[in-house]
């Protein structure tokens, strides 16, 4: 009996990637530069301008179960624009969304600007605790959000359906919201609601802190009532001059799970990038996750590069290599490319 040759496996793997990388290149490099701006004109309401975004990917790891794969890992389109000079709003269609990969309404608000110090938002939207949670995630510096972020989040697509004021007063930023508490497209049983509370401190041009903080109750499957509170803290540095980036949060979670027992969660991360030039960033990314019971703990790093081809279209490259004991002797890794094409 002849036996499989794993080198040549691998071989055939890191071939096909490659011809997918230059194959995809080449073809995005063709892209005409930025259009030049147009003469400024008298806007006139209501506007529409399509949004959205494409990321493609090639997944590679070390889990023989899990064979190399092309996929279309999120597919998002819709509109956004204004109805006034005060009144904006944003509905965007995910046609490809993770886990599931079904179609959903990703975001769904208006907003209605009273005063730069208050503003409402209603709909369905991102929630405001931490840094990565509220961030589109094609802005994150890596391809996916950090995995205690993932994680520790309670709400389906990082989203939920509710109300938030926001505005800036000095040097502060913030945003208070009252949600539903279970995610998108989804209504809720219960009369509690979720109340969320982030902000940021811009402690100069170029440095930010902040602080967030999650209280609420939720369903369980047995019809179960119980409570749990989130907190967190975050920074983000970028300097363009000085071509640097830092960003870190930590997430405390207390979640009730059963009449008189408490999980705890906790974890964060540490990212850090370096512009080599306007077009190529390369980054580094620390990541901790700790359940209480300690038979799960995650440590994880992602080293990868970003380059831009225009805008925030770009092609990104992360080699994830995680852990999930303290001797690193269950080592595992994932190769990830994707495109990113935005509207």
């Amino acid at each position: 009996m002849k036996h499989k040759n794993p080198t040549s496996k691998y071989s055939v793997r890191f071939l096909v990637l490659s011809l997918f990388i230059i194959s995809t290149f080449i073809t995005l490099s063709a892209q005409s530069a930025d259009a030049q701006k147009l003469p400024e004109t008298k806007i006139s309401y209501p506007t529409i301008q399509p949004a959205g975004f494409f990321q493609q990917h090639f997944t590679v790891d070390n889990n023989k179960d899990n064979p190399a794969n092309f996929s279309i890992h999120r597919a998002r389109l819709g509109v956004k624009g204004a109805f006034s000079e005060k009144i904006k709003y944003n509905f965007i269609i995910g046609a490809v969304e993770p886990p599931n990969r079904t179609p959903a309404l990703v975001n769904g608000f208006v907003d209605i600007e009273f005063h730069p110090s208050f503003n409402l938002r209603t709909g369905q939207f991102l929630v405001p605790f931490g840094l990565e949670g509220p961030e589109p995630i094609f802005l994150n510096p890596a391809i996916e959000r950090a995995f205690p972020s993932r994680k520790m989040n309670t709400y389906r697509m990082f989203r939920d359906i509710g109300i938030k004021v926001f505005g800036r007063y000095a040097l502060v930023d913030y945003s208070l919201s009252v949600l539903n508490g279970n995610g998108v497209n989804v209504t809720e049983n219960i009369d509690a609601k979720d109340v969320v509370l982030r902000l940021n401190f811009n402690l100069s041009d170029h440095f930010l802190a902040g602080l967030s903080g999650q209280i609420g109750k939720y369903e369980t499957d047995s019809f179960d009532i119980f409570s749990r509170q989130r907190f967190g803290a975050h920074f983000e540095y970028k300097d363009v001059n000085s071509k640097n980036r830092y960003r870190g949060e930590f997430i405390y979670l207390d979640k009730q799970t059963e009449r008189n027992t408490n999980e705890i969660l906790m974890g964060g991360y540490l990212l850090y990038g370096y512009q080599f030039s306007g077009k190529f960033e390369s980054i580094g990314r620390l990541e901790y996750y700790q359940p209480n019971n300690h038979d799960n703990n995650y440590y994880g790093l992602t080293l990868g590069g970003n380059y831009f081809l225009t805008g925030k279209t770009r092609l990104s490259l992360n080699l994830i290599g995680y852990s999930e004991t303290e001797n690193f002797n269950d080592l595992q890794y994932v190769l990830n490319f994707q495109l990113q094409y935005i509207l």
